[in-house]
């Protein structure tokens, strides 16, 4: 639903002298993404240590593949930095195109609407300041509530919070361990996002975006089954 926002990090990667371009920023995360990609089976380890060394070590990569100039050190200082920053005002702010539309589109279609993140206690006042938390019923941040996805615990606040049974919710999220195996183990329907096509074994419904993903549910409001997008995996 959000990204990296590339004139954000370059600001916060000023504060340690480096200077960084937004624009390149952006365009790298593809590439992070790829790099950085999960694998079956096994679930990615973003917050083991509250985020920190996770973190990081993705702001320097980000800015490497950003072919940002600058020595080693200077460049881990900036992620440092980055990090630092990150966790006081959430650089994750930039709106994926078409989500806008596409949550008053559900929100008219009497849809309830919650967000589920591993953040840093942070989301909830990104989300409001980019414009998004009107239109939620629910944020669910892994750092106010001290649960992290994928465990189903998480999952089953915020559906406390909507007053839905899981039979009646639908996860749709980027990650295949923590949104589409969390979701299942609590029981909900899963959607994957997958828009560099990075987990072609990932058994769930796959779409590009936000957008595409709203379609296929409302095409497929009133049946018994999760919306069909791209099934990439085996049967």
């Amino acid at each position: 639903m959000t990204f990296h926002d590339g004139a954000r990090i370059a600001a916060y990667a000023a504060l340690a002298g480096l200077r960084a371009e937004g624009g390149a920023l952006e365009r790298a995360e593809g590439a992070l993404r790829a790099e950085l990609r999960e694998t079956d089976g096994v679930t990615l380890q973003t917050h083991a240590d509250g985020g920190h060394r996770w973190h990081q070590h993705m702001y320097r990569r980000l800015l490497a593949l950003a072919e940002t100039p600058g020595d080693p050190a200077l460049l881990d200082q900036a992620a440092a930095v980055i990090l630092r920053e990150h966790r006081a005002s959430n650089a994750w702010r930039r709106i994926g195109s078409g989500v806008r539309a596409s949550l008053v589109r559900l929100r008219d279609a009497g849809f309830e609407l919650a967000v589920v993140s591993n953040s840093e206690g942070t989301i909830e006042q990104m989300l409001i300041e980019v414009g998004l938390r009107e239109f939620l019923d629910a944020v669910v941040d892994s750092a106010v509530v001290g649960i992290t996805k994928p465990d189903p615990r998480i999952f089953q606040i915020a559906l406390d919070r909507l007053g839905v049974s899981p039979a009646d919710a639908i996860m749709v999220g980027d990650s295949p361990s923590a949104d589409i195996a969390g979701a299942h183990a609590a029981g909900l329907r899963a959607a994957l996002l997958d828009p560099h096509n990075l987990y072609a074994w990932c058994r769930a419904p796959h779409f590009v975006d936000v957008p595409e993903f709203t379609e296929a549910l409302l095409a497929a409001r009133g049946g018994d089954s999760a919306p069909a997008g791209g099934e990439r995996g085996p049967a």
